[in-house]
């Protein structure tokens, strides 16, 4: 190709070169075209390729960071629930949680042969939760689940909420006064 954009050929066996018809020039013109058209597309589905390995990393680094979000949520919420009350709990059998009277700080003294890591985590939400509610606003009930489902090690439903048995639990030591207020709950009367 020469200073004006023609192309030359070589034109037989003497070596000489000859200016190349337009045909010839349009169809190398184009041939040339038609590989870059090739190259520019795969490098552009190269880059699309490495878009969408971008956006699942990051989809999948948000869809982490909201369930660390959540799960550090569930844990300052369960969190006085994992505190016992100083003086007031122990789970050993061989001390008795009370006479069978009342404690002087307001509460029932039980005996019990023997604590479950069960027994604990309820008698340990009801001192939290429910020993001084405000009768106009007590605590939730998926609030209450959830720090007995933390404490006991439970893992919540796919759906988010509070374990079955963890909302159980809940409700088992809702105090009946409240049960009977809000009509959720079949409330057995004493005979």
């Amino acid at each position: 190709m020469d200073s004006l954009g023609n192309e030359w050929q070589l034109t037989g066996s003497d070596g000489s070169y000859r200016a190349a018809n337009s045909h010839d020039i349009l169809f190398g013109r184009m041939q040339r075209a038609e590989a870059e058209v090739s190259r520019l597309e795969r490098q552009l589905k190269s880059k699309e390729r490495q878009v969408t390995g971008l956006q699942m990393a990051l989809a999948h680094s948000a869809a982490r960071r909201y369930a660390a979000e959540d799960r550090l949520e569930r844990e300052l919420e369960s969190w006085p629930a994992m505190v016992s009350p100083v003086g007031t709990f122990t789970a050993s059998a061989d001390r008795s949680w009370c006479d069978g009277g009342h404690d002087p700080s307001g509460g029932v003294i039980i005996h019990l042969p023997y604590v479950t890591a069960v027994l604990s985590a309820l008698f340990d939400a009801m001192y939290v939760f429910w020993k001084d509610y405000n009768a106009e606003s007590p605590p939730k009930s998926s609030t209450v689940a959830r720090a007995i489902d933390e404490r006991l090690g439970f893992r919540a439903q796919s759906n988010g909420e509070a374990s079955r048995s963890g909302q159980a639990y809940a409700s088992a030591i809702r105090p009946d006064s409240i049960k009977e207020a809000d009509n959720r709950h079949h409330v057995r009367h004493r005979v």
